[in-house]
C-alpha cells in the first residue's frame, strides 16, 4: 500500500470508523445556579453555588434538588475551591449520563443527589 492510500484509509476510518465522530446527543440538568468566584479571571475557583431555579419536571426536580440549596460537591470536586473550569467540564455531560452533587438543604441536612442528564 502507498503512502497516498494509506493516508487515505486513516482519513477515512476518523471520518467514518471513530468512535469520537458520533455526536452525542448533550444533556441537561434542568437547573440554574447562583455562582460566586474568587482567584481573578486567569484561575477562579468556586467560593459558592446555590440552586437559584428549577425546570419544572427537569432532571434536577426528579433527583429531588430543591431552590436554595447549597451544593459542596460537584462528582469529588469541593466546594469551595472547586476550579471553575472543572466544575463545568463536571456539569457538562451527554443524554444519560449522570452526576452526583453533595448538597446543604436549608434545614443543614447534607444530602448526595444524582443527576441523570436529559
Amino acid at each position: 500500500m502507498n503512502k497516498k492510500m494509506l493516508l487515505l484509509s486513516a482519513a477515512f476510518y476518523s471520518l467514518v470508523v471513530s468512535p469520537t465522530t458520533l455526536a452525542a446527543e448533550k444533556g441537561k440538568m434542568g437547573l440554574a445556579l447562583d455562582i460566586a468566584v474568587e482567584g481573578g479571571f486567569f484561575n477562579p475557583t468556586l467560593s459558592s453555588v446555590k440552586v437559584k431555579e428549577l425546570v419544572a419536571g427537569g432532571a434536577a426536580e426528579k433527583a429531588g434538588v430543591l431552590v436554595g440549596d447549597q451544593i459542596l460537591k460537584i462528582a469529588d470536586c469541593v466546594i469551595p475551591g472547586c476550579p471553575a473550569d472543572d466544575a463545568k467540564d463536571l456539569m457538562k455531560k451527554n443524554k444519560g449520563e449522570s452526576v452526583s452533587f453533595l448538597i446543604k438543604q436549608a434545614d443543614g441536612t447534607e444530602l448526595t443527589k444524582t443527576v441523570v442528564a436529559e
